[in-house]
């Protein structure tokens, strides 16, 4: 695979037409116009995998990504930290229509969330790096009959023994 297919490389400080004798900056940027083969294939993909959780098989979907759709609302702006609106709303609308229950994520290093309809989206915070108030922990997800629970815990709360029941 050519990468210079996907990949935007430069070996100089952005904005300048010479390079600097130190200080080199590489830069990668990836678009899905630069790869619409393979943002097309992901589509399908996915739009299989929501076809089948709509199936009405499964007592309880639930989705695991990096990126969160928002941190706090569906209609918040664009932020490093989550998805662009246009596609934000467009897939929490798929996920809805395919009954996910919940969407798990990070990609922010605080804990944060909240609903779409009744769908959550769920923020958990990271194990080191900490970029808010939240220590370094990890989150417990358990699902019940009718029900998904989900609890943060801290590192330094953390019990010796989880029970997942």
């Amino acid at each position: 695979m050519c990468l210079s297919r996907y990949f935007t490389f430069r070996s100089h400080p952005p904005l300048s037409r010479k390079p600097r004798q130190s200080n080199y900056t590489s830069n990668v940027l990836v678009t899905s116009s630069m790869v619409k083969d393979l943002a097309e294939e992901q589509d399908k993909w996915l739009d299989e995998q929501l076809k089948e959780a709509k199936s009405g098989k499964y007592k309880h979907v639930i989705v695991f990504q990096h990126i969160p759709w928002f941190l706090k609302s569906p209609e918040e702006g664009i932020d490093y930290f989550n998805i662009i609106p246009e596609l934000r709303l467009k897939m929490l609308q798929k996920f809805y229509d395919a009954n996910i229950k919940a969407i798990f994520c990070g990609h922010y290093h605080r804990n944060a969330g909240g609903f779409y309809k009744d769908l959550e989206v769920v923020v958990t915070s990271a194990i080191g790096c900490q970029l808010g108030d939240d220590k370094s922990g990890f989150r417990i997800v358990k699902l019940g009959e009718e029900e998904i629970k989900h609890e943060y815990i801290a590192f330094e709360d953390a019990p010796k023994n989880i029970i997942l029941k």
